[in-house]
C-alpha cells in the first residue's frame, strides 16, 4: 500500500511537472513571436506525461503556428530520445529540422510496441540517420557542430530584409545568326552548368534542405536556403545529377518543391527556381503519387 501511494505521488509530480514545463514553453515560444526572433529549439522527450501535459502539447502546437505565421524561423534540434507525441506536434513544425547522430526519434516508443504486439520493432527505423535518409530530417550533425549550423541558418532567416540586390547591365555579346535546333542542343548539353553550380559560385551560406519534410525525398530536386549577395532566398531545383531518362522527377520531388515555397512564403523570402529537366515522370506509379 505504502509502495502504490509512493508510486502515484510519483507519477502525480511528473505529470505536474510535464505541464508547468509545457505551460513554460508554450509562454516563451508566445513571448519570442512578440520580440520577433528566431527560435531554435531542442528536443529530447520521449512519450507523453498525462493528459495534462498532452493539452499543453496542443497550445504548444498553436503557440508555434502562430510564431511562424508572424514570419519567424522555427529551427528545430531533435536529440536522443524524441518520441511520442512530442514528435508528431510541434517537434515536426520546424522550418529546418537537425538531428542527433543515432538519436531514437519517432512515433511509437519501441518498447510499447514490443508490450502490444508482442515482438520487437524493426531495428534501424526510428533512427535519425533513417528518417533524414526518407526525407524526414534536414540533416543529421553532432551537438558539437550545432552552433555553427545554428548561427549559419539563423543569420540567414532573421537578416533584415532587403531591396533586391542591384543587378549589374553585362555588355552583350554579338551572337552568330544560326538555326534554333543548334540552340536546342546547346541548351542541352552535358557540360552545362548545374544547380550545384550555381549554388557553389554564386550564393554564399547555402543550408541544403533534405526532402518535403514529410517522409519523401527525390535527388532531382534540390532544396536550399541562401544568400546571393546581402538577399537571403529559398533556392529550388532540378538536380541534374540526381535525374535520368529511367528515374525522371517524381511527385516526390514535386512536394520537395511545393516545400520549398510554402517555406519562401512562411518567412517572407524571394523564391529562386531553376528548370534544368526534361521533364517530370510520365506512369502509372507517378499519377498514382499524385
Amino acid at each position: 500500500m505504502r509502495y502504490a501511494m509512493h508510486l502515484a505521488a510519483s507519477i502525480l509530480m511528473w505529470v505536474l511537472f510535464a505541464w508547468y514545463w509545457y505551460l513554460v514553453m508554450q509562454r516563451q515560444i508566445s513571448a519570442g513571436s512578440l520580440r520577433a526572433v528566431g527560435l531554435l529549439l531542442l528536443i529530447s522527450l520521449a512519450g507523453l506525461l498525462g493528459t495534462l501535459a498532452f493539452l499543453g502539447m496542443v497550445k504548444i502546437s498553436a503557440a508555434v503556428s502562430a510564431f511562424k505565421e508572424a514570419g519567424l524561423p522555427y529551427v528545430v534540434y531533435l536529440r536522443h530520445p524524441t518520441t511520442g507525441g512530442v514528435f508528431a506536434s510541434w517537434g515536426s513544425l520546424g522550418h529546418v529540422t537537425v538531428a542527433e547522430p543515432g538519436a531514437l526519434v519517432g512515433f511509437l516508443g519501441p518498447r510499447v510496441f514490443e508490450a502490444l504486439y508482442g515482438h520487437p520493432f524493426p531495428e534501424g527505423v526510428q533512427t535519425s540517420e533513417n528518417l533524414h535518409e526518407h526525407g524526414l530530417i534536414d540533416a543529421v550533425l553532432p551537438v558539437e557542430g550545432l552552433r555553427d549550423i545554428a548561427h549559419t541558418t539563423l543569420n540567414l532567416l532573421v537578416a533584415p530584409r532587403e531591396e533586391h540586390p542591384e543587378v549589374f547591365e553585362l555588355p552583350r555579346e554579338p551572337l552568330p545568326d544560326i538555326p534554333a535546333w543548334e540552340s536546342i542542343t546547346r541548351s542541352r548539353r552535358a557540360e552545362r552548368p548545374s544547380v550545384r553550380a550555381l549554388l557553389k559560385l554564386g550564393a554564399t551560406d547555402v543550408i541544403p534542405l533534405h526532402g518535403t519534410n514529410q517522409g519523401e525525398y527525390d535527388p532531382a530536386l534540390m532544396l536550399a536556403l541562401a544568400r546571393f549577395g546581402g538577399a537571403a532566398c529559398v533556392v529550388l531545383g532540378q538536380n541534374r545529377r540526381g535525374q535520368s531518362i529511367e528515374r525522371p522527377l517524381t511527385p516526390s520531388g514535386l512536394r520537395a518543391a511545393r516545400r520549398g515555397i510554402r517555406l519562401a512564403h512562411e518567412l517572407k523570402l524571394p523564391l529562386v527556381s531553376v528548370i534544368d529537366t526534361a521533364g517530370a515522370a510520365l506512369s502509372k506509379e507517378a499519377e498514382e503519387g499524385g
